[in-house]
């Protein structure tokens, strides 16, 4: 099936974060050309990655999930991702198949429902025992292993970090030393999201903003002479986040921004957008401790983690507050004062 960037109803929590994955995967058409001579195993990859997410988005049962609406969305997300990460950790490949101790593959299935190796079968994965072994091998897609196996270890040679998200995604693009760009960050999001998207980084780029690199958690770092100024990323239900810091109370660079947001005509609803958009801390540890120490910025009593400020799928109407928080950032960075609160400007 193909998944669209634009759902926003599902039947189900599992089918949620079956999209959220499929649409984090870039264009295949994209990636396979820095496949070179993996261009087979990698399609045989693909279209397994494909044909199992589709049924696990229209079959849900057949895999054993546990749909519970209460549940965490880390745990969803888990149970989806467990099957790659099954694939991710087989060790020993041979040619295209993998062979283990047979009291080695034991212990790893304790970890599967009893659903999930029917599953797996369902989609080609052939477990053989021989003698005191075990042969794992997909007589569906032959050569899926092949490229399974090149992604992580060719990723770490190339970039240094586990790259299992790399073969979680479906990024070929690993096997050539790509770096990624905000560009496969915006690519993710749905219609509106990247139109807003757009809007920032031609703001950003036009004074001088610039995006760094796109890391393999989609984040992108944007820099103002090697200062961060901001930060995006996707979070859950591939929503568009922006992650700015602002000062820390009572330093110089909060009273000369305190300052100069008194000049604007609206300077209260300025205000209040920015106590909004102060990060919490959830269920942390330390919420108790919080709300009995608030901290007081413009005057009242704010329950914050930080004075980092995190935006949540931003809408037009806000993109004038950001603009806003983007020019008190740079008139600290030109001021030349270190501000220790926020990451990168020291």
């Amino acid at each position: 099936m193909i998944f669209d960037r634009n759902q926003t109803e599902f039947k189900n929590c599992i089918q949620e974060k079956v999209w959220e994955l499929a649409t984090r995967q870039p264009p295949f058409e994209t990636t396979l050309p820095y496949a070179d001579a993996l261009k087979s195993a990698c399609t045989d990859y693909y279209n397994f990655n494909q044909a199992l997410l589709s049924d696990m988005y229209e079959n849900p049962d057949r895999f054993g999930f546990e749909i519970d609406p209460s549940q965490p969305d880390w745990m969803n997300k888990k149970q989806v991702e467990f099957y790659f990460w099954f694939i991710g950790g087989l060790k020993n490949l041979t040619g295209n198949q993998y062979e283990m101790p047979a009291d080695a593959f034991n212990k790893l299935i304790k970890k599967f429902k009893p659903k999930s190796i029917e599953a797996l079968k369902a989609h080609g994965f052939v477990f053989e025992k021989k003698d005191n072994t075990v042969v794992i091998y997909n007589d569906i897609y032959p050569d899926m292993f092949v490229a399974a196996k090149a992604m992580i270890d060719l990723g770490y040679a190339n970039y240094k970090v586990n790259c299992d998200y790399f073969m979680l995604y479906c990024d070929f693009r690993v096997l050539s030393k790509y770096r990624r760009t905000y560009e496969d960050l915006h690519v993710i999001f749905s219609d509106k999201r990247r139109r807003i998207a757009e809007k920032t980084y031609d703001y950003s780029v036009g004074n001088k903003i610039m995006p760094q690199q796109c890391n393999y958690f989609f984040r992108v770092d944007y820099k103002y002479k090697g200062k961060v100024v901001y930060v995006t990323n996707v979070k859950d239900k591939n929503q568009y986040a922006l992650h700015m810091g602002f000062a820390e109370i009572g330093s110089e660079a909060y009273k000369m921004i305190e300052h100069e947001i008194e000049k604007y005509d609206d300077a209260d609803e300025f205000k209040d957008f920015i106590l909004n958009h102060f990060t919490k801390c959830g269920n942390c540890r330390q919420e108790c401790w919080k709300k009995s120490n608030p901290r007081e910025i413009f005057g009242k009593k704010v329950i914050a983690c930080s004075t980092d400020i995190r935006i949540l799928d931003p809408s037009d109407q806000d993109l004038k507050y950001i603009f806003r928080l983007l020019e008190l950032r740079l008139m600290v960075i030109r001021a030349g004062i270190s501000d220790p609160y926020y990451p990168g400007s020291g």
